[in-house]
């Protein structure tokens, strides 16, 4: 039997690079940041999942028993699999950064860009409620991003504690403030008439109303959290150099354990013109599920988006790798090819005999931005060609200094 089962995939070839290789780059701009892994396994005891949001989440899981007859699970996030260990580590030194980065799972309806079993690329910043480490966190996923050369994107801010203060002010029932906050969500999907509406039927004409005005820019001074908002726009300018963030009163983000800060990653550009790449927020009393008391901010980068988003808006770009085309000496090409990897450089090589043009198409269909030449008549002059395959220019390097002539090429 070699059918796949439903909502998972398979990758090979290019597509399978690329994602290794974003994998990586996420990877190390989490770490430029001194955030560092927490590894959790893939399955847990079910209770974990349950003891948060209770028994009816266990449909969105895939949940089973050992042959022990223990009840467990395949995580569907990391941020509960990492509560459980920090808070269950004594030894660990607060404020603590982590990143985990990984498979997860949820038993889910299959549509496009939504699988069942997908990567979750997190951060978190543990034990402190400083606002300069929400700033660093958003900091830390813009330079993630701008590293995958994703560049069409703004980030929209809020606070959860101006919307809480809100609908204290306007003394909405505690157990409608969720419902009124779910549909505030929506407004970007379906405007804010229809929003106004449908909070009218939650909690009346009167409170509808102010809450379409904060919607259209009432001044929110007053309101808990709003100098939270001017320090978080103003700093993440100032001390990061970040352009293009932005209050969206309207933000909400589905988990109701946020309690500060959130925040998204929005795609500005293309046919996902919209998609959300990355988001997160402060979530400082989620601890207490676990018997413990320590401030949490994080953010998660959809890694499966930003994939489709890279093969959406970026599918033409070449990457900045080499190939090696022997046109009439071998080992030639071949001592080429050991030279550049020993320095660090991405290198194919064509080791069967082709001809140059089949080379340069080769180089054109997997988007190689360069292809060195080696030939007996360059070499006698102690020279290869290199051919820019994006710009159509060619270039001489000398074929002994090789990889230090092209590394500022990649």
């Amino acid at each position: 039997m070699s059918e796949r089962v439903k909502g998972v995939r398979d990758f090979t070839g290019r597509e399978a690079f690329l994602r290794q290789q974003a994998l990586e780059t996420i990877r190390k701009a989490y770490e430029l940041f001194d955030f560092e892994p927490i590894e959790t396994p893939s399955f847990e005891y079910l209770s974990l999942f349950t003891n948060k949001s209770g028994p009816e989440i266990e449909s969105q899981l895939y949940s089973f028993e050992d042959k022990k007859g223990e009840k467990l699970a395949l995580r569907p996030e990391h941020t509960i699999s990492k509560l459980r260990v920090v808070a269950g580590n004594k030894s660990l030194v607060f404020p603590l950064r982590a990143y985990s980065i990984g498979n997860v799972w949820r038993y889910e309806d299959t549509k496009k860009g939504r699988w069942r079993e997908f990567i979750q690329a997190d951060i978190d910043v543990f034990g402190s409620s400083n606002i300069m480490y929400d700033s660093e966190v958003i900091a830390c996923i813009d330079f993630a991003l701008k590293k995958l050369g994703i560049k069409d994107y703004k980030i929209n801010v809020s606070n959860r504690k101006i919307l809480t203060s809100l609908m204290e002010n306007l003394q909405v029932e505690a157990e409608k403030i969720v419902q009124v906050l779910r549909e505030i969500d929506k407004m970007n999907k379906v405007g804010i008439e229809e929003v106004t509406k449908r909070v009218s039927d939650l909690i009346g004409n009167e409170k509808a109303e102010k809450v379409r005005d904060y919607l259209n820019g009432k001044d929110i001074t007053g309101l808990e959290g709003a100098k939270e908002i001017d320090y978080l726009m103003s700093d993440l300018k100032k001390t990061y150099g970040i352009e293009g963030v932005y209050f969206d009163r309207s933000l909400v983000r589905g988990q109701d354990y946020y309690d500060g800060s959130i925040f998204e990653f929005e795609f500005t550009e293309g046919e996902l013109k919209g998609v959300v790449l990355a988001g997160g927020g402060r979530y400082d009393k989620i601890s207490r599920n676990f018997d413990s008391d320590f401030a949490i901010v994080g953010g998660s980068i959809g890694f499966d988006v930003i994939m489709e988003v890279l093969t959406a808006n970026y599918k033409n770009d070449f990457y900045k790798t080499f190939c090696v085309i022997s046109v009439d000496d071998m080992d030639k090409a071949r001592a080429v090819a050991a030279d550049l990897r020993k320095a660090g450089i991405i290198t194919d090589i064509l080791l069967d005999s082709v001809s140059l043009s089949k080379g340069l198409d080769y180089c054109n269909s997997k988007k190689i931005k360069y292809a060195i030449i080696v030939g007996k008549r360059d070499l006698q002059d102690g020279v290869v060609t290199v051919r820019d395959m994006e710009n159509k220019r060619e270039m001489k390097f000398k074929v002994d200094h090789i990889a230090e002539e092209v590394k500022n090429m990649v």
